[in-house]
């Protein structure tokens, strides 16, 4: 038989626990009767009377509550049928969250007809109705019904939670959906409390109002005080089987989720973005539960958003950014800046396909831009084939900061050579052209800031010393250097110690200014 046409296994697992409660409350029902009942003439006759109506009740009380049960239950059956398709209808999800209540209700309902219409045939059948036959004809089938309520409806509940709710919920989201039927955790309480603590009083009660009557009835002390100590040893056993059976399952439904909540939680401390909770009730914790999840996901969510950040903003600017340590504006920052150009690449990119030129760019600055982050700077901008860098910009400590910007930045710029020509040589193996640099660095005051319009700004440095490092890069080409530095950027990194040897080229005159400039080139 295919999926859709076997009876699903939920259907007769909750026949069977709502069956088998009811059935060992009947059995439960008459040992109460036998220790609770009057011993008086007209209730052994009202007792016998009951009994042989007793039969033709259960048709009542077990086939009325079946039916209305397949009715309430019959969207549940047409939609795990179908094999769940999702998203479930809403009939359908409120079916799944009051289905162990209702079936509930409905068994107790018989228990309460029977509470009422067997008092009322003992007026019709006898003309009359005494107060000792309250413990055989109500309190015995109250106390015996709720208690096979209470039962059925915590054993359906976590039945339910199992094989029902994820499969309806493939989303989770249990909480969004209102019904009436499901109860909270104050209501599952209560109705626990219910079970194990006022219930026996009720029994006991009983017991106590049985054992009067007998004595009233002229019973001797020594036969009755023996039958109440056996009752009361019996009720004793009964109870804390019961209570010991619901206080795990209700442990099992409440503490259960909250320990999968509190590990979820830690995994999510730990950063561990991937935890997904399933809730399986519209209680407190599936309100916690669907809460868990969303944070979860919003978490994600901002990761990707700073991931995707992160690449149009260097990581560096953008957690200062987040953090709110830049101020809007500008400021002056003393830093080291260093201007690095494909020398020749627009010759090569004429040539050469659309695709392959960005291919070659974005393997060129890929290799450069995890280069720089190691040695400390960071990537302002990418212009064409040309980076800017800047290097000492976002130091804690002021004090000796220029002179590890300027070091950094030379350590960057020979390092940037040597990968280049890693870069070359996986080039030429697969017969690609290789690529020439040119890089220009100048140490010195700066203006760092956000610039650009309200809509939309750019976190940048300008200056000065900026328009000194684009020169020098440019120059690089006319002096046939793929390096050149200022003699300020040379003196600060020697005196932070830098391994750096570079050797004096004559003062130039840049495009731009007035005064010549020292500048150091590769020896």
């Amino acid at each position: 038989m295919s999926r859709s046409e076997r009876l699903p296994l939920w259907f007769p697992l909750s026949a069977l626990i709502a069956l088998s409660a009811n059935l060992l409350a009947n059995l439960t029902t008459l040992l109460t009767i036998g220790l609770m009942g009057a011993v008086s003439d007209f209730a052994l006759q009202v007792r016998q009377h009951d009994e042989a109506l007793y039969f033709y009740y259960r048709f009542f009380a077990y086939g009325v509550p079946f039916a209305v049960t397949v009715w309430y239950v019959w969207p549940l059956l047409r939609h795990s049928r179908r094999g769940w398709p999702a998203p479930a209808p809403v009939v359908v999800r409120r079916r799944a969250l009051g289905t162990p209540l209702f079936i509930a209700a409905v068994g107790f309902l018989g228990w309460l007809v029977s509470a009422l219409l067997f008092p009322v045939l003992t007026l019709v059948r006898f003309g009359r109705w005494t107060p000792d036959l309250m413990s055989q004809q109500v309190l015995a089938p109250l106390v015996n019904g709720f208690l096979a309520a209470t039962v059925t409806f915590f054993l359906l509940d976590l039945l339910f939670r199992a094989m029902v709710v994820p499969l309806v919920f493939l989303d989770g989201r249990v909480a969004e959906v209102a019904s009436p039927l499901a109860l909270g955790v104050r209501a599952r309480m209560l109705l626990f409390l219910l079970a194990v603590a006022f219930t026996p009083m009720f029994t006991l009660l009983g017991l106590i109002r049985a054992a009067a009557a007998r004595f009233q009835s002229g019973d001797a002390v020594r036969a009755v005080v023996p039958n109440l100590t056996a009752a009361s040893e019996i009720t004793f056993a009964i109870y804390v089987v019961l209570g010991l059976g619901l206080t795990l399952l209700l442990a099992r439904t409440l503490t259960r989720p909250l320990v999968n909540t509190a590990a979820a939680l830690r995994y999510v401390g730990r950063g561990d973005l991937s935890v997904r909770l399933q809730p399986t009730s519209g209680d407190e914790i599936g309100v916690l539960e669907d809460g868990v999840n969303a944070m979860v996901t919003t978490l994600r969510e901002n990761e990707r958003i700073l991931g995707m950040f992160g690449r149009v903003v260097d990581p560096l600017v953008r957690d200062h950014l987040l953090s709110g340590d830049l101020r809007l504006g500008g400021e002056l920052r003393t830093a080291s800046v260093l201007f690095c150009d494909l020398r020749g690449f627009t010759s090569i990119a004429e040539r050469a396909e659309p695709e392959a030129v960005v291919r070659t760019l974005n393997e060129f600055f890929s290799v450069m831009t995890d280069w720089v982050r190691e040695c400390g700077g960071y990537v302002d901008k990418f212009i064409g084939d040309a980076m800017l860098v800047v290097f000492g910009l976002f130091d804690d400590d002021p004090s000796g900061s220029p002179s590890r910007a300027a070091a950094a930045s030379l350590r960057c710029a020979l390092g940037m050579h040597a990968r280049l020509a890693d870069l070359n040589g996986r080039r030429r193996s697969t017969a690609r052209q290789s690529l020439a640099m040119s890089i220009g660095i100048h140490s010195g005051e700066v203006l760092a800031g956000t610039i650009g319009a309200n809509e939309r700004h750019d976190y940048t440095v300008i200056g000065d010393t900026v328009n000194v490092a684009a020169r020098l890069q440019e120059l690089c080409r006319d002096r046939e250097q793929s390096l050149l530095a200022s003699a300020s950027t040379y003196a600060l990194a020697r005196a932070a110690g830098a391994d750096v040897e570079l050797a004096p080229i004559e003062a130039v005159r840049l495009r731009g200014r007035s005064e010549p400039i020292d500048v150091y080139g590769l020896a």
